[in-house]
């Protein structure tokens, strides 16, 4: 009998103010690919909400400690980590306990960029550094219709579910 497990994960991140931006060059990631011509996130790593939520989901589902835990910000080898990474450790941990994705839905709540322009490219490279088909992952865009830090664009966040099945 086969063993499932669910994760749920969260992530936010502030905008970097236009200044800041422009002296600093920090690009916005989301879900491991570049979104051109967009400011950044203040973060440790890259700062990819998409990636972050779901590591968390899918260290919740096996019990691991979260991306802080495994990822501290204080530690100068992972300042300016890609968040690709940080997912392809995850998930080579879920993969020695023995599980797989079954699937990851995924949820981006901003008011910019624009989430469904990019939806292709992010299920295509969430998927390919999973490993699995692209039919297994979803993501999709919110707005806060102009509420809190996330709705007046100074922020943008991220929920991610997944389930794993034993192999």
């Amino acid at each position: 009998m086969k063993d499932f497990r669910i994760g749920s994960g969260y992530d936010i991140h502030k905008f970097l103010e236009i200044a800041l931006f422009e002296n600093a060059a920090k690009r916005l990631y989301l879900g491991g690919i570049l979104i051109d011509g967009h400011i950044g996130v203040a973060a440790h790593s890259d700062g990819d909400v998409i990636l972050h939520s779901l590591t968390d989901a899918l260290l919740g589902a096996i019990s691991l400690p979260d991306i802080g835990v495994l990822f501290p910000d204080d530690l100068k080898s992972t300042k300016g980590i890609n968040s690709v990474e940080i997912l392809k450790h995850a998930y080579k941990l879920v993969r020695e306990k023995g599980y797989g994705l079954v699937n990851a839905d995924i949820t981006v709540i901003t008011q910019t960029p624009k989430v469904s322009a990019y939806k292709e490219r992010m299920t295509a490279k969430v998927a390919s550094v999973l490993e699995t088909d692209v039919s297994r992952i979803n993501i999709k865009g919110k707005t806060k219709e102009g509420l809190d830090s996330v709705g007046k664009q100074k922020a943008i966040e991220c929920f991610s579910v997944c389930l794993l099945s034993s192999e």
